[in-house]
Parts: C-alpha cells; structure tokens; sequence
C-alpha cells in the first residue's frame, strides 16, 4: 500500500500522541507496554506506506510519504522513550553521592551533603546537580530538566538521620539492605503504604531489625491528640522477627527500648522523580516532516485538481 490519506490520518495521531508523551512524561500510560506495542504497530506501518510512496510519481504522494517518515520517526521515539527509564520513579541516592540515571549512563544526579547540623537548624537542602558528561545543569525544588530522552524533577521528602548505640552509649552500624546504600545512616522513607511512609534498617552488632514510618503530623479530634510537628513510629524487633518494642519519637529524643538506643533527627531532603520523553531534536523534526508532508500534499492535490479543470476546460 503506498502512502496517502490513510498515512496522513495516522501521521497525525503519531503527532498527537508523540506530543501528549513530550509534554506528559510523568503519565504511566506512555509508559505502559500495550502503548509501546501500538505505537510500534502505527510505526512500521508507516515506514511501510512512505518506502513505497517515495517510488511513486505523482507529487502528492511522495509528500504523504514525507509525512509518513515522519510519523515513523515519531512513532520510533515514542517506542524508545516508554523504557528509557522504566515508569516514574523516585531516583534513590544519598549525601554526597552520584547516581546514574540508569547503569552505565552517562546522565547522573549529584545528591547535596547533608549534617546533623543542617538537620538541627533546619536547613534543608532545595537543590541537585543533573550532569551529563561536562555539563552540570542544577535542579531546583518544583524545577523540570530534560536531558536527551531522560526527564527529571525536584520535589522535597522526609529525611531521618539516625543514630544507634548501646545501653553504655557506644556507637553501632546500622545497615539498609534495599538502600541505594548499604551502610549508610540516613532513611529516606521511599516505602509507601497508602499515604503512609516508611523505611527499614538493621543493626547487625546488637541483632535487632527496624521499621520506622514517618508522620509529618497527626490529629485525631475525637481524642484530644493534637502533633504538629513530624515524628516517627518506630518497631524494634529481633532478627528472628519477634517484636520487642513499639512506640514514637521526635526529632532528637533517643528511644532506649529493647537493648539499643535509638535517636532519629528529621528533616527535609531533595526527592528526584526520573522518567523518559521523546528527545527534543527527533521529535522536533518527525513534527516538522508530518507537517511538511501535510501542507505539501494539501498543495499538490490543489494543483492537480486545477489542471484537471483547465484540462477539461480545454475539451
């Protein structure tokens, strides 16, 4: 089938697709398989009408073959776009850490530093490094960077700093086995139960798992209980699972239950939501093809149908 008014029709919702996925790159639906699959589809069907108009003679053809490849570029974007970066997710890093937007990409984000001292004033980091190579572009909270086929945005999450001791007060290592990193004192609650937060450690030296989920405040009128500040619940439980303590805590006032002293400081700390677009240039010029193949076709069936009438004339 060689191109015409059906490569137009899909060429066209290519656009619209393509340009709902552009400025929309944090919907799940474009990220879904079923989308890639169609868009696939629309694509190779394209590239298969626009080869064989290219051969053809008539003008108005080979510019609905224009707009055909263009739509195929588009559809081709759409296809790479919807598993760049997998569906949105929060990219996990730490303090001081840079984290590849995907294993061996060249796209990273440089986490800011963050001490007990910034967490005790209050002082909380509103910005990161998205690098790309040489480049280094900086994030903003509410902010939005694109980098090739890579999107990114800022927003704000609960951070704890937590320190464990024992009963005599001598420091212990805690440990975060589904963390970005291993060993590392910092909980970033990316558990979620609902609109509940929560975070799991372990401390290997003393034995004890724990799970802490964040509350930014509580209220419960029909009891009097009024929190307006965060706090967090903690459960303290043995390695066998066996829980030995529940209860909860503010910033800064130790928990000692259960064989350990627990401290938590909260705060706030940069949360990097990563997804994936049609990169601008293709886009840009898949758009531009599909265009140009419009307007020309458009044309060129103007002009044939003016010489058909002066040929008629003629006669």
């Amino acid at each position: 089938m060689r191109a015409g008014l059906s490569t137009l029709a899909v060429a066209i919702v290519a656009v619209a697709a393509a340009t709902f996925f552009y400025l929309r790159p944090f919907e799940p639906l474009v990220h879904h398989w079923a989308f890639a699959v169609i868009a696939a589809a629309a694509g190779i069907a394209l590239l298969v009408q626009a080869i064989a108009g290219v051969r053809a003679g008539d003008a108005g053809t080979r510019f609905a073959a224009l707009a055909g490849l263009g739509g195929a570029l588009l559809c081709a974007t759409m296809v790479l776009a919807a598993f760049a970066a997998g569906p949105p997710h929060a990219l996990t890093g730490s303090p001081g850490q840079i984290t590849p937007a995907r294993q061996g990409s060249s796209v990273a984000v440089r986490f800011p530093d963050l001490t007990p001292e910034q967490l005790r004033a209050g002082l909380a980091p509103d910005s990161v490094d998205v690098l790309d190579g040489s480049a280094v572009q900086t994030l903003h909270v509410g902010d939005t960077v694109r980098v090739g086929q890579y999107v990114l945005s800022e927003s704000q999450g609960p951070v704890a700093l937590v320190r464990a001791t024992t009963p005599d007060g001598r420091p212990v290592t805690i440990t975060q086995p589904q963390a970005a990193t291993f060993v590392s004192p910092y909980l970033f609650f990316p558990g979620l139960h609902g609109d509940q937060r929560f975070d799991f450690f372990a401390v290997p030296p003393l034995h004890r798992s724990v799970t802490v989920a964040y509350y930014p405040f509580y209220r419960d009128e029909t009891k009097g209980i009024v929190i307006n500040t965060p706090f967090v619940l903690v459960q303290i439980a043995e390695e066998n699972g066996n829980e030995l303590f529940r209860g909860a805590t503010i910033s800064g006032r130790p928990i000692r239950k259960a064989g350990i002293v627990l401290t938590f400081t909260l705060g706030r700390y940069p949360v990097v939501m990563l997804s994936s677009a049609p990169a601008r240039f293709p886009y840009a010029l898949g758009l531009l093809q599909v265009v140009a193949g419009i307007l020309g076709f458009i044309v060129a069936l103007a002009r044939a149908g003016m010489t058909e009438r002066r040929t008629t004339a003629a006669k």
